[in-house]
């Protein structure tokens, strides 16, 4: 699998993830402003998958998905953290702490490709840019 393919998978499984949990908490919260952020955040994610997915289309290749099993897990973390508490805090803190694994995730895949496309690259950094937007918009939540 080439770094090109890495990076575009780590990118689009951050959306991927992010995206269903966004869908997942959107429901619980009573904040009309986190609720504004939260679907400025999912547009971003709906933007990033269609770029991605007609990007590696272009190369005859298919993104693969994140694994049944992260999809399982991050969906029973939501539901336990959501059951316990539904404040907006709370749910700023769990949608900070989930961007912040995708964060680290796409700085892993960045790290790892030595020869990806310097296009691709530099649309991973703006990822990353407006993953980090997105965090210091919900600290204003805490």
């Amino acid at each position: 699998m080439s770094d090109s393919t890495k990076l575009y998978n780590a990118l689009y499984q951050n959306a991927e993830i992010g995206s269903s949990s966004i869908r997942k908490i959107f429901p619980k919260v009573q904040d009309s402003r986190l609720k504004n952020e939260m679907r400025m955040q999912l547009s971003n994610y709906k933007e990033q998958v269609n770029t991605i997915i007609s990007q590696m289309r272009a190369n005859n290749e298919r993104p693969r998905p994140a694994s049944k099993m992260t999809k399982m897990m991050t969906s029973m973390g939501i539901t336990m953290n959501c059951a316990r508490d539904r404040s907006t805090e709370h749910i700023a803190e769990m949608l900070i702490q989930g961007t912040n694994m995708g964060v680290i995730k796409i700085n892993k895949a960045l790290n790892n490709t030595i020869t990806a496309d310097p296009k691709l690259i530099k649309e991973a950094k703006s990822m990353l840019t407006k993953e980090q937007r997105y965090i210091d918009n919900l600290k204003s939540y805490l």
